[in-house]
């Protein structure tokens, strides 16, 4: 195991029953990478890596689901959350898998960012071997090139959250393209504009009566558009790269 990725698990460790809190804003920015989850993912086999607390078996329909995770805290809420469905402790740079055991792969919220870039491949080799041909995959990481994650950047990559202090390596577009290159690449783009505060939006839709969380991410859906802004594609903070199997 990489000792990045070990240090990342201290956090998942020490944020496991407060997730949905903790990264509330980031997940009100999903409404994209809800879509693609649904129009590739629906009524497949699918394999989610890094699956958390499980939180996307509530956003799509998969016709079979197994969630892996190395933090056990974690596969604890996504067990309590799902009692019915599938979680295993693994590391997702050497999958218990047979060959071409899933028809869809996904690893959502920059998970393949805790892994340095040798990780980073063999996990792709893994979700290459794993899937059937012509399976999908869904793949995101962190966007070096959105001006937001600059001060990640200068700080070398290092970052401090709940008190833990731990490296992320974060992509680019034509890095990511390349990283996937086995694959027939059908989407790469940025999503997560979740850089815009939310308790001003908290504030004032508790003045009015309303739901914030809708008015936040109804906002994230609006600033979505910018895919389509040559000048603004990559402002999103991260990426997300939808692959076939040739």
């Amino acid at each position: 195991m990489y000792r990045e990725t070990v240090q990342s698990e201290k956090l998942y460790s020490r944020v496991a029953r407060r997730y949905d809190e903790v990264f509330e804003r980031a997940m009100l920015s999903e409404a994209r990478l809800t879509q693609l989850a649904r129009q590739t993912m629906d009524d497949r086999r699918v394999l989610d890596l890094a699956c958390g607390n499980g939180r996307w078996l509530d956003r799509f329909s998969p016709e079979s689901y197994v969630g892996l995770d190395l933090n056990a805290r974690m596969l604890d809420e996504a067990r309590r959350r799902h009692p019915r469905a599938t979680f295993l402790r693994g590391d997702m740079t050497a999958l218990p898998f047979p060959d071409a055991s899933f028809d869809g792969v996904m690893s959502m919220f920059g998970a393949m960012g805790h892994l340095p870039p040798d990780g980073q491949r063999r996990m792709v080799d893994e979700i290459h071997r794993v899937l059937a041909p012509d399976g999908m995959a869904i793949l995101t990481n962190g966007n070096m090139w959105s001006p937001f994650n600059l001060p990640t950047t200068l700080l070398g990559n290092r970052v401090r959250l709940e008190g833990v202090r731990f490296r992320v390596f974060s992509s680019n577009p034509s890095r990511l393209a390349l990283l996937v290159d086995r694959f027939r690449v059908l989407r790469l783009e940025s999503y997560d504009y979740s850089y815009i505060p939310i308790l001003p939006l908290k504030f004032l839709s508790c003045l009015l009566g309303h739901d914030y969380r809708s008015g936040y991410e109804r906002l994230m859906e609006i600033l979505g558009f910018c895919r389509y802004i040559p000048r603004l594609r990559w402002f999103g903070k991260q990426l997300v790269a939808v692959c076939q199997k040739a």
